[in-house]
């Protein structure tokens, strides 16, 4: 290996240096791991260059100790070849912070990390560098969420909400706290302004731990928002006093809230962990005390702990007044501060895991930002994401001249509509499913002048409106005791036997009949807009002249048997900007208005079909029908700007077309065109893939469609 080394021309710095590492390595480790990194090493100078390759070697004995086992180096050492491959002028970054990422995240969520940061910046050079440097907000929800493989909020977001409701009858809105560039301190809930925010995952918590976690946080922020009715002014407080007041206040309502629900003591319980110690610093005692007061069976002779919990049983009778926790947390204070106590407020986290930051009990006032940013809390690093449906509206002012060219870009981005939902993505080849990785805008369609282009021939109109009239698609319903049918109601039948031997007369109505019951479905039309939607055919028209034909059959055809239709449309300009356009909503008649959104339609950007199937299926998961249908008209397959890997969205879009079937969401494709659709059958299945080559035999694959619907 190390004569590669030297035929490589890599430098002597590099050969000296595998040589130092060969000399040193540990007798427990097979020598396979380190012929594992020289090779790497020889593939990342080749790739990188000879510094990078030097850095390698330099950062890897670091981070030995903290890899177990063969496989885990050997992901580490795939992950770094993968990023010298793709992007090496981003593996220097990552080299400099590889102690500290291994040491947030596996070496399968490194390697996943890595992965997707380099799908995420789709090739842009500048995009990695921002990723891998951590100055980007994905990069740090990714390393934080263990590269996507697994999202703790995400998947209990509704338990939690059930949970608040149960408990406390509350139902705050949730937010998911937006992840801090490698954040120094652990964080934790946050209450704020009728938001309860909580960490997307928590770091040494999974699985059931994790689940019993984000629990006691909630039972915690419910019976704040039960029994914390008052703020507390700041006014010249210390951060130590600021920090024991809240410490007391939340023993204060935990106390109200095991007078009603004493079970919520096993909930909470577990969290506290804290035992008695000789060396007493500020921070461990406050950790102590809070187990002090919610632990009845915890022992601590520590004077000062013992005080807390004197005066805490002493202020019983007055534990429904907020001021107890403040006069208690002030003689608390008081004391640490006599005992010459050191109290760091940029490095002290709130004890244990499950309570919040505590902002939210605190009024500030009208204090400068100088004055606020002296309280020094740590929760400062706690952010909640903000969604842009709550943002407010910016005034319209001249921007500075500096700043013209941001505020000309912010006009393009409210053109193609306002962010509206966020949706996982699935990547085949890593085999997990990334949270919140693309963004759907959604827009009204524009309006053309040019709707007389769709007035449809009274013959085709005809037709697929005679199949959809005819089909049977509501929910069947069965009539008993009936003169006749096709089978015999056998208990009907029964009856009728006694009362014939009884000697009475009874009528012979002992047969079942199934019938249609009143037609009851939804349907949701979804056009590709895509730039590929502007080829010709052979007469001339374009892809997007079919579809816009098509949809004007289908919608009217639809509406002529009383069924609920939608249509709308799609393209996208990356992850970031799925754009999704409303042309007609289920509410709407096919009038002028409509026909002149179709007209409006234009052919451009990429076609990310994955996302534009879940934002579809939000929509239809809200009608109240029996049958509820996706119908998407596509002329190709699914591609975008920032995805080179053309199976990669194929797969993604499988994955939601199954997500919604599973959820009782019929979803169709139709390829039209000449396209040979080679992925059509694989998203939507070959039963559920149809073609439309030509717009005249439309009406034929309505039929075919409408005869699936019947099934």
């Amino acid at each position: 290996m190390t004569l590669d080394l030297f035929e490589a021309n890599l430098g002597e710095a590099v050969v000296l240096s595998f040589l130092r590492l060969s000399g040193q390595w540990p007798t427990r480790r097979p020598i396979a791991d380190v012929v594992a990194i020289g090779r790497a090493v020889h593939r990342i100078g080749q790739l990188a260059g000879s510094r990078v390759a030097y850095a390698t070697l330099a950062e890897l004995p670091k981070v030995l100790m903290g890899i177990a086992t063969t496989d885990e180096l050997r992901t580490v050492l795939t992950a770094l070849g993968q990023l010298a491959e793709e992007g090496p002028e981003s593996l220097g970054l990552v080299l400099g912070r590889l102690e500290r990422l291994l040491g947030h995240a596996t070496p399968a969520g490194f390697s996943v990390w890595v992965s997707g940061g380099l799908r995420a910046a789709g090739g842009n050079a500048t995009s990695r560098r921002a990723f891998f440097g951590l100055n980007d907000a994905l990069s740090m929800r990714l390393l934080d969420g263990h590269g996507g493989a697994g999202d703790d909020f995400t998947r209990l977001e509704k338990r939690i909400g059930a949970t608040m409701l149960a408990l406390w009858n509350k139902k705050p809105r949730l937010r998911k706290l937006a992840a801090a560039a490698m954040p120094t301190i652990p964080r934790r809930a946050s209450l704020a302004g009728g938001l309860l925010g909580l960490p997307g995952t928590c770091p040494g918590f999974e699985g059931k731990r994790a689940e019993r976690l984000y629990l006691a946080a909630a039972a915690h922020a419910g019976a704040h928002l039960v029994h914390s009715n008052q703020r507390f002014p700041i006014g010249r407080l210390k951060p130590l006093q600021i920090a024991l007041i809240s410490l007391i206040e939340d023993a204060r309502i935990e106390a109200l809230a095991l007078r009603d629900m004493p079970g919520l003591r096993q909930l909470w319980l577990p969290f506290h962990t804290a035992t008695p110690s000789p060396q007493a610093t500020a921070a461990g005692l406050m950790v102590r005390l809070a187990r002090a007061l919610v632990d009845p069976d915890y022992e601590d002779h520590d004077a000062w702990i013992e005080k807390g919990r004197t005066l805490f049983a002493a202020a019983c009778d007055r534990r429904t007044d907020p001021l107890t926790s403040r006069e208690i947390g002030g003689l608390l204070g008081n004391d640490i501060g006599q005992m010459r106590l050191q109290f760091n407020a940029k490095s002290y986290v709130v004890e244990p895991t499950y309570r919040d930051d505590n902002l939210a009990l605190w009024d500030f006032g009208d204090q400068s930002d100088g004055q606020a940013q002296e309280i020094e809390l740590p929760v400062d690093s706690v952010r909640i994401e903000r969604r842009h449906d709550d943002e407010g509206d910016r005034p319209d002012d001249k921007a500075p001249p500096e700043e013209s060219g941001r505020a000309r870009a912010r006009a393009i981005a409210v053109l193609d509509g306002l962010p509206v939902a966020s949706y996982p993505e699935w990547d085949y080849a890593a085999r997990i499913e990334r949270p919140d990785w693309t963004t759907v805008l959604e827009a009204d369609a524009a309006i053309s002048p040019r709707a007389g282009d769709l007035l449809l021939d009274e013959v085709t109109t005809r037709r697929a409106s005679t199949v959809t009239r005819d089909a049977s698609i509501g929910r069947r319903q069965r009539y008993k005791g009936q003169y006749d049918g096709d089978t015999l109601d056998l208990d009907a039948s029964i009856a009728f036997a006694i009362e014939r031997r009884a000697g009475h007369f009874a009528e012979p109505r002992v047969y079942l009949r199934d019938a249609p019951g009143p037609r009851d479905l939804a349907l949701l039309l979804l056009l590709d807009l895509s730039q590929s939607t502007a080829d010709r055919d052979r007469s001339g028209r374009t892809i997007l002249d079919v579809e816009r034909k098509a949809a004007a059959i289908i919608a009217t055809a639809a509406e002529a048997a009383a069924d609920a239709i939608a249509v709308h449309g799609f393209n996208s300009d990356g992850r970031d900007n799925v754009r999704y356009l409303r042309i007609k909503s289920f509410e709407e008649d096919i009038d002028a208005v409509v026909h002149a959104r179709l007209a409006g339609l234009q052919s451009s950007h990429s076609t990310r079909l994955g996302a534009a199937l879940r934002h579809a299926g939000s929509y239809l998961s809200k009608r109240r029908a029996f049958r509820k249908v996706l119908l998407v008209l596509t002329d190709g397959e699914p591609s975008d700007i920032d995805v080179p890997d053309p199976r990669y969205l194929a797969e993604d879009a499988r994955r939601a077309a199954h997500q919604l079937i599973r959820n009782g969401i019929d979803i169709f494709g139709f390829g039209l065109g000449q396209g040979p659709f080679s992925q059509l059958d694989r998203i939507f299945g070959q039963r559920r893939a149809l073609r439309v080559p030509r717009i005249d035999v439309l009406p034929q694959r309505l039929v075919q469609l409408y005869t699936e619907l019947k099934k």
